[in-house]
């Protein structure tokens, strides 16, 4: 019978997380590295991303911010097993970021500490343990089929491959690359947003940056998008 769970394949593509080293000062007191940890409606989880350059996006924003020192980080380089030791066992999930939340004026949103908000979706996932104590993650085979399907349905027929070839980009040219995206971005607080225009007839939308047009692709999420943009 075929395992449900599968490890993430290199063929793939690498999940990502967040990670903050502690100073030196910190790293003295025996302070560890730490993960980002989101929870919101009372889903949480390990924030992940499945591009690398939308990890490097909300870490540059994340600075912009004021919370400097985190870095993305290839998943499996996490002690996920030291971090969900904490957790109640039905509160182990990656909360998979897919792009960025934005308004139907093309505007990406922001919550109250001003830092993006993203499309979560919770995935399970299994620790596996081999027999010499190493852990390896799995997760639900179906779960990348989803990806892809978002990411053509959201960036188009050829972004899947353009996110591929992100694995062999290096971390400048991608730094570069998530410089570019913000400051070609229009950002706005999701509260002046909901100030600002009514709830009827707005459309919720989803963003990516595409390297290859170096723009922005915005896809409504629910029908056809009614409002002027900029």
């Amino acid at each position: 019978m075929e395992d449900q769970f599968l490890r993430p394949p290199e063929s793939s593509f690498p999940l990502w997380g967040l990670v903050h080293t502690p100073s030196r000062d910190d790293a003295d007191t025996g302070m560890q590295d730490q993960t980002f940890y989101i929870n919101i409606r009372n889903q949480g989880g390990v924030l992940t991303f499945a591009s690398a350059l939308d990890a490097e996006i909300y870490c540059q924003r994340l600075y912009a911010a004021g919370m400097q020192g985190w870095t993305r980080q290839r998943l499996e380089r996490i002690d996920l097993a030291r971090i969900m030791a904490t957790i109640p066992a039905e509160e182990r999930k990656l909360m998979l970021a897919l792009g960025f939340f934005a308004s139907d004026t093309n505007d990406l949103l922001l919550d109250s500490d001003q830092t993006l908000i993203t499309p979560l979706l919770p995935v399970p996932f299994d620790m596996h343990h081999t027999l010499h104590g190493m852990s390896q993650l799995r997760i639900k085979a179906d779960v990348l089929a989803f990806i892809h399907e978002w990411w053509e349905r959201i960036g188009g027929m050829n972004y899947s491959e353009q996110v591929h070839s992100l694995g062999n980009w290096s971390d400048i040219a991608l730094a570069k690359c998530a410089t570019e995206a913000l400051e070609k971005a229009q950002v706005v607080g999701l509260a002046q947003y909901r100030d600002a225009w009514t709830s009827i007839g707005t459309v919720e939308e989803c963003a990516v940056f595409v390297p290859e047009s170096g723009a922005w692709q915005f896809t409504p999420l629910d029908g056809p998008r009614n409002r002027l943009l900029h």
